[in-house]
């Protein structure tokens, strides 16, 4: 893995400009993007900045750990919100589609994406989100090689 990207961010409007950045300047569709960090570490925000680059209002997106996976269509490609918190085994990611969404030109973005991490296929980003106080968070951003 090489690390492509570090910041800290200190609000959460911060990691959303974080997000969108990501996408403007690494996202080319079709591409696959891991999330990691804590409960309340950021993930989602991180995606609805995402979500803002591909004009796509944010109050639309929401975590999709109840519904697993959320579609989005965007300017100039969907994204598709996928959760693996209440996941435990690799044959569940498949039979929420994963493979069709991956091929399905757009962005493909999973929270808890480490806890399949072996299993995802290169290349991919995974993007690390670490809570440092209530409002201060550091961002990872690394990437498997193999393309992208």
């Amino acid at each position: 893995m090489r690390e492509v990207a570090f910041w800290w961010t200190e609000s959460p409007e911060e990691t959303k400009r974080r997000g969108r950045e990501f996408v403007l300047e690494f996202c080319r569709p079709p591409v696959l993007v891991l999330l990691s960090g804590e409960l309340g570490a950021g993930k989602t925000v991180f995606v609805k900045g995402m979500a803002q680059a591909l004009e796509i209002p944010e109050n639309e997106v929401r975590s999709p750990t109840f519904s697993l996976v959320h579609e989005y269509s965007g300017k100039p490609c969907p994204l598709y919100h996928m959760d693996c918190y209440r996941l435990s085994k690799w044959e569940e990611v498949v039979d929420l589609g994963f493979s069709e969404y991956l091929e399905g030109g757009g962005i493909v973005v999973v929270e808890w994406g480490e806890k399949f991490l072996h299993f995802f296929p290169p290349p991919f980003f995974w993007v690390q989100i670490g809570i440092v106080d209530e409002c201060v968070r550091h961002i990872r951003v690394t990437h498997s090689g193999g393309g992208g």
